[in-house]
């Protein structure tokens, strides 16, 4: 959640999440489901495939709550990474690179389409009173934010990208932006208790943040 701003913190969570990947009490979920006939994964590659849909997740959120959000919370993940882990999620080359052959046409057409399905009928309104501020937004969001970066499902859904923005707005104290994910998310199909869940968890983690942030001795 690269919005509570609290970086060092991520650290012990990758540790954490990379052991339980080792003993085989963490299962990394996939966007498309493995064909049966698809050779058995091994370890290394199950933890390239989590801190690649980690970072993923994270560079999605950050597209709300800014660049040096996701820069701290992203370089205290490679932090956490070996040597080995590092080199070989790097190897897997970027999700939105070169072999990218995407139109800005096409991209403002994917995220109007993906902008509708999270919004729906209030597509329109929100867009208008975007536009009222600024034509120049307007065109940005739905081009570069909606079309290029959340509706790439490469690592991640569209439900789960969902459930990443929520979380990392809760710290953000913007409850209409986090009103409209939360029923963004119920529009993609995320079920209402699972959207409950996460909001729940990135409360907890803020008022955590919070508290050590106020605690010096803790710095």
């Amino acid at each position: 959640m690269p919005s509570a701003n609290f970086p060092k913190m991520l650290v012990p969570l990758v540790h954490q999440a990379l052991g339980d990947i080792e003993s085989g009490s963490l299962v990394v979920p996939t966007v498309t489901p493995t064909s049966t006939d698809a050779p058995t994964e091994n370890q290394l590659d199950t933890q390239v495939r989590f801190v690649r849909r980690l970072r993923e997740g994270m560079f999605k959120g950050s597209v709300l709550c800014g660049g040096p959000y996701g820069i701290n919370a992203l370089g205290a993940v490679n932090f956490a990474l070996s040597v080995e882990l590092s080199e070989a999620v790097n190897a897997a080359g970027s999700v939105r690179g070169p072999h990218n052959t995407a139109t800005p046409e096409e991209y403002q057409r994917r995220g109007r389409e993906l902008f509708q399905t999270i919004y729906q009928h209030h597509t329109e309104p929100i867009l208008t009173k975007i536009g009222n501020s600024s034509k120049d937004l307007v065109e940005g969001i739905l081009r570069d934010t909606y079309g290029k970066v959340l509706a790439d499902t490469t690592l991640i859904s569209i439900p789960e990208t969902e459930l990443c923005l929520v979380a990392s707005l809760v710290p953000l104290n913007v409850p209409p932006q986090l009103k409209s994910h939360v029923y963004g998310s119920r529009n993609v199909g995320v079920p209402m208790e699972q959207v409950q869940q996460v909001v729940a968890v990135a409360e907890s983690i803020t008022q955590w943040v919070h508290a050590q942030s106020n605690d010096k001795s803790s710095l």
